[in-house]
């Protein structure tokens, strides 16, 4: 998948994030498939046009559901709003760093692989707080993914640095790691959910 692309709109999303949180969602084919069709939506119509093309059958109960949840997003936001990760409004979202939450938000658009290299990548990033300084040995600077100030809107860049860093890593093994890595989307949820 592309790195550089526009994220989906989150009215394609919303479905793919319902739809796997709350158990429709079996088989990695399926979770694909969902991905595929949310980048590739205009509106509705044609999001449930992609779903039934890339596999989904139109009288299954997946799509069924990502019918319903189209036709009523104001309704399953405001029944669900953690399982799709956004925050009360007038409230204040949680801290980036150090939080439980942010492997799960993200679990509907990763593979289990995929899945398990971000939640070290993450919990890496949000215990390496050193201050930057310049290492002599390695001839460069360290700590500069998730130095001070850490507050979300500081913080949230400097960790899509850090897995821009890492898609594009000069060791080959580090860089299969995150092959096909969704980075737009990943970090579409993360800045919605903490920004």
């Amino acid at each position: 998948m592309p790195t550089g692309s526009t994220a989906p709109d989150f009215l394609f999303l919303d479905p793919l994030l319902l739809a796997y949180r709350l158990g429709h969602v079996r088989y990695e084919q399926q979770r694909e498939a969902l991905l595929a069709a949310a980048r590739a939506a205009e509106d509705a119509m044609s999001y449930l046009y992609a779903v039934e093309n890339f596999g989904i059958g139109r009288n299954s109960q997946l799509f069924t559901f990502l019918g319903q949840v189209l036709s009523a997003i104001t309704y399953y936001r405001s029944k669900y709003p953690e399982v799709l990760g956004l925050w009360q409004e007038g409230g204040e979202p949680e801290s980036f760093l150090d939080n439980i939450h942010v492997p799960d938000l993200v679990e509907p658009v990763l593979s289990p692989t995929q899945h398990k290299h971000f939640y070290d990548a993450y919990w890496w990033f949000s215990n390496h707080h050193q201050p930057t300084g310049f290492d002599a040995r390695k001839g460069r600077f360290i700590g500069v993914w998730s130095t001070d100030p850490k507050d979300n809107a500081s913080v949230v860049p400097r960790f899509e640095e850090y897995l821009k860093h890492l898609i594009n890593h000069k060791t080959q093994r580090v860089r299969t790691r995150f092959e096909g890595f969704p980075l737009d989307i990943v970090m579409a949820l993360i800045q919605r959910s903490f920004l």
